[in-house]
């Protein structure tokens, strides 16, 4: 018998399928460092479609990655609704046409390959907007596209989070609730025995209805502090779930920079690696009196250096002047 693979591993330890959410940071920032870096002001970029069309490319490796190590959903944040205010009305229009590239033929023929059912949710937020507004049209796109897929079940899920309100989602689903409907609710939350079965039924309830799907409580959460930035930047899943049972990582670099290497060492500490953990009220049992006295002293010495907190905002490096 051969040993398992580590795909094989992965989907043997999350039968409910390995699911993770995931905020893809600093995608400018990569078109410059790979696109831009010999150009007289590199800052700039001349073509956002020239610069969709990469970064299209680079959100496959990224999915292909988790994908192909055995993860079954993803949770991809591609846009927040203060995108349309926090960088002004140029950068808000460009990448509300970008955002039909993940409908485009380039989309749907990755989506195919790979057998994936791509979802969209967030977009009720964009019906807000004016009538007029660009949005609405991407809006409408989007609901006629999933109106048309054919989902089908055990297939991998992509759910995009697209300028999500969760409050405005869960009012909706609230608002649009038969009688019926609440009531069974009602009589089910009443008929458990604990606080734990209390949050998975109403997370199976409201996740349902705000993704459109079923998706298991996610396991964990890759993100980017590659500016000091630990912000949790998807809204909807933490909302859904309230972090609780979840791993959260963070690469030090652009998200897409991520290699396949990378994410496999975040899938094997998260699913194998044994944690420095007690259930019990205390750690009897777990310490030596060496073992104790060496991590106080690397505690202390952490804690003598104020640059040692995570979350501290850093800046790009310098460029070193010649001596």
């Amino acid at each position: 018998m051969t040993d398992q693979t580590f795909p094989d591993r992965i989907r043997e330890h999350y039968p409910e399928g390995l699911t993770g959410v995931f905020a893809i940071g600093g995608t400018r920032t990569t078109y410059v460092l790979e696109q831009n870096r010999q150009s007289a002001d590199p800052g700039r970029i001349n073509n956002f479609a020239v610069q969709g069309e990469y970064l299209l490319s680079r959100y496959w490796d990224f999915c292909k990655n988790f994908y192909d190590l055995g993860g079954q959903n993803m949770i991809i944040t591609a846009f927040s609704f203060r995108g349309f205010y926090n960088r002004g009305a140029e950068y808000a229009e460009v990448v509300t046409q970008e955002m039909l590239r993940l409908i485009g033929d380039n989309a749907i023929n990755f989506y195919k390959e790979e057998e994936i059912d791509p979802y969209f949710v967030g977009i009720d937020t964009l019906r807000l907007l004016p009538p007029d507004d660009p949005a609405q049209y991407v809006a409408q796109q989007f609901t006629e596209f999933q109106q048309t897929w054919n989902y089908q079940p055990g297939r991998r899920k992509l759910i995009w989070e697209i300028a999500s309100i969760p409050l405005y989602s869960f009012w909706e689903a609230y608002r649009h609730m038969s009688e019926d409907e609440s009531r069974q609710l009602d009589t089910e939350l009443n008929t458990l025995a604990n606080l734990e079965e209390v949050n998975r039924t109403l997370y199976r309830h409201f996740s349902r209805a705000a993704y459109g799907t079923d998706v298991p409580m996610p396991h964990f959460y890759l993100g980017t502090n590659k500016s000091g930035d630990l912000k949790w930047r998807s809204p909807l899943p933490l909302a859904l779930s309230g972090g609780d049972y979840l791993r959260m990582f963070y690469t030090p670099y652009p998200s897409l920079f991520t290699t396949r290497e990378t994410m496999q060492a975040i899938l094997e500490n998260l699913a194998f690696k044994d944690r420095f953990y007690s259930p019990k009220t205390d750690y009897s049992g777990q310490y030596t009196t060496d073992l104790v006295q060496t991590e106080y002293d690397r505690v202390m010495d952490l804690s003598a250096n104020p640059e040692t907190t995570l979350g501290l905002s850093r800046k790009v490096a310098p460029v070193p002047q010649p001596e």
